[in-house]
């Protein structure tokens, strides 16, 4: 009988469906549970089981071969050791991610018998039959993998240097073709990628996948094969053959739930192994917890609850879009929080009945957005909310006065405004600009800092005098530096890249942007493409009848509100971005497009950076008219004179890398976040 089945098992070699995961000793249990599924779910099938690892515990190893052999002798487990003092230096930026991910680079080289691998991440179970995933073609594949579903939410693949439509993959199943990666020398590709561009990447090992083999290299599986919490907004997915819990909070998290609505299948395939008795111990967990919140004990010691104030959230909860908005929308609440900060953005209660009992809230982009309840209620409701940290962007709401715990806050200036900067802006005549000066609003900021409670950062040092003005600060007031952070794609080559002579305008169509003025210019140069990117939001109708008059200009195309990969090919194909403001701080708008290369001609020099990568005109106050000229000259000097064009493009780019990356945002503001909320 033993010989019977020794001739069967041989004959089936071809046939085994092999699997590989990394993973370390600590997360041996989920790694069961995933092995487990597997089992379970293709009984009729043989399966090879490839541990890959820099240590695991006899325990555990144990624990391992006895799962597998209650599913009998047909299926085979190994563990392999791994040298990998090489990928420990690679870099890390997810806490909840080892360096163990990085090994599936190896996995060519480490199984050199093997023609192809099934490659799981362990927060996963399998849920149903893997065959018809095993005998996917591969042919001119390195691997094939399912549309990350996250990231086609996001505006993330142009930082990349991907188009939005390319096949982006999440990497935690993964089918690959080790036949093909050996003889293209794929994974010396992959390793390179990382050494080279890891600091550039945000979801690191997945990134260095997508971007090494982007071009055709990767093949696209069907959503049944890699099933998300993404997928539960956004798509629906019958049957799914595979549940992957990715993301910071796990089925076995207590402190917050799963938010995969299949996270208890996690659960149903624990009882299949020798670690079943967890179960108890977690619900125990959360008993102890909902108890806890029931007596209004922070279930959540040890993460830090950051409070973002802002008056706009860029066109959501029906803001406007305009700079402080979208910093906070799309940089802020996107890339501040993680396993240990979580924010909430508090708009302002000003229009609220002073009696509104309850706060209204909406989720936005995965983050709560809260008009706070009327004044009558909010003190004891910001009572009630415990927040550890305020971080706010200038400070244009005052719902400060309501909290009575001394807690630290982070005034990050952005555009302050003292009574002469108001005096500038007032000369205009055309459409006059409404002032928003709040002496009370001031104020409040001087009381804070008095009391010891404001950390004043600033995105940019000639901005550090007119706060100290705004605010009546000590001369030798402490700020610190803390630049705008903005996506940069790091494909984009300025000294190849085949721009246009396309001009834009980006912002909000409104007195202080003079739009007025970018129309005048577009009349004077036919012979080039003027874009006007943005809408109108306050005074409406008085900005669209100035507008009005420049629609039939052939040359001039008014695009609306624009956002996301759109927005960036209009920034990426442009030669020049024209700023007519009569008041400016620095926008981000002239970061975007120096990212690109895209030139600057203005009438503000915010840092230097007008005078330093394009043309600046020198001031121009009231309605302008009589200076449209210094534009139009600056515009064809930088377009008629291509080799002075691409020497500062080429310098923009540059500097943009160095200074405004997200990822040293994320590591300066967080610390910062954490040195306070721990003092």
């Amino acid at each position: 009988m033993k010989q019977q089945y020794s001739r069967l098992k041989t004959m089936q070699e071809s046939q085994r469906i092999a699997i590989a995961f990394t993973v370390n000793d600590s997360y041996a249990q989920h790694c069961c549970v995933a092995m487990a599924s597997a089992l379970e779910n293709n009984k009729s099938e043989f399966l090879d089981i490839y541990i890959f690892t820099d240590y695991f515990s006899d325990r555990n190893r144990q624990l391992f071969e006895q799962t597998v052999r209650r599913y009998g002798d047909g299926n085979r487990l190994s563990f392999i050791i791994v040298e990998d003092s090489a990928l420990k230096k690679l870099r890390l930026n997810i806490s909840y991610i080892t360096h163990h991910t990085y090994y599936r680079f190896l996995l060519p080289e480490l199984l050199p018998e093997l023609d192809r691998i099934l490659y799981l991440d362990s927060d996963l179970v399998v849920n149903g039959p893997l065959r018809p995933l095993w005998e996917t073609s591969l042919d001119g594949y390195y691997c094939a993998g399912v549309k990350d579903s996250w990231i086609e939410q996001i505006s993330y693949k142009y930082r990349l240097g991907m188009s939005q439509a390319e096949l982006y993959i999440n990497a935690g199943v993964i089918l690959m073709n080790l036949e093909q990666m050996r003889k293209d020398q794929a994974a010396d590709q992959l390793l390179q990628t990382a050494t080279q561009k890891g600091t550039q990447f945000e979801y690191q090992d997945q990134d260095v996948i997508n971007t090494t083999f982007r071009g055709g290299k990767i093949k696209e599986l069907p959503g049944i094969y890699n099933y998300t919490a993404t997928d539960d907004k956004f798509h629906t997915v019958k049957d799914p053959v595979i549940i992957h819990y990715n993301g910071d909070v796990k089925p076995w998290s207590t402190e917050r739930r799963c938010p995969n609505s299949m996270a208890s299948r996690y659960f149903t395939y624990l009882r299949l192994t020798p670690y079943k008795k967890f179960r108890s111990e977690f619900v125990r967990s959360r008993i102890l917890r909902t108890l806890k919140k029931a007596a209004g004990i922070d279930v959540y010691p040890s993460r830090v609850k950051v409070a973002l104030i802002v008056d706009e959230y860029f066109g959501a909860c029906g803001t406007a879009y305009g700079g402080y908005g979208f910093l906070a929308r799309n940089y802020i609440a996107r890339y501040l929080p993680d396993t240990n900060i979580s924010v909430e953005v508090l708009l302002s209660n000003k229009h609220r009945w002073k009696f509104a009992p309850n706060a209204l809230t909406e989720k936005v982009d995965n983050r709560k957005v809260i008009i706070p309840p009327g004044r009558f209620f909010a003190r004891q409701w910001l009572k009630k909310k415990k927040y550890d940290i305020y971080l706010t962007v200038e400070l244009t709401h005052n719902i400060l006065k309501y909290e009575r715990r001394s807690k630290p806050i982070i005034h990050w200036i952005q555009d302050p405004r003292p009574w002469s900067e108001w005096l500038e802006i007032q000369t205009v005549k055309l459409f006059p600009e409404n002032s928003y000066w709040s002496s009370s609003l001031y104020d409040s900021v001087n009381k804070l800092y008095g009391k010891g409670l404001v950390t004043f950062v600033s995105q940019g040092y000639f901005l550090n005098d007119k706060a100290i003005e705004l605010y009546r600060l000590p001369g030798d007031a402490p700020i610190a530096y803390m630049p705008n952070p903005i996506d940069i794609d790091y494909g984009f080559d300025p000294e190849s890249y085949p721009k246009k002579n396309h001009i834009l305008f980006i912002g909000r169509i409104e007195s202080i942007k003079r739009g007025w003025l970018f129309c005048e210019i577009a009349k004077q140069l036919p012979q080039y493409e003027f874009f006007m990117l943005g809408q109108t939001f306050r005074e409406k109708s008085q900005n669209e009848s100035i507008m009005a008059g420049y629609r039939d200009i052939p040359n001039l195309h008014f695009v609306g509100h624009v956002e996301g990969e759109e927005k960036m090919k209009y920034i990426r194909e442009a030669k020049i971005l024209v700023n007519t403001s009569i008041h400016e701080a620095l926008p981000i708008t002239f970061l975007e497009a120096l990212a690109y290369g895209t030139l600057l001609v203005s009438c503000r020099n915010p840092e230097d950076l007008t005078s330093k990568f394009g043309r600046y005109t020198g001031p121009v106050l009231g309605d302008g008219f009589d200076k449209v000229p210094l534009f139009t000259s600056a515009i064809e000097e930088l377009i008629e004179n291509e080799g002075l064009r691409k020497e500062l493009s080429c310098k923009a780019v540059e500097y943009i890398r160095e200074i405004h990356p997200v990822h040293k945002f994320q590591k300066h503001m967080r610390k910062l976040i954490h040195d306070l909320a721990h003092k």
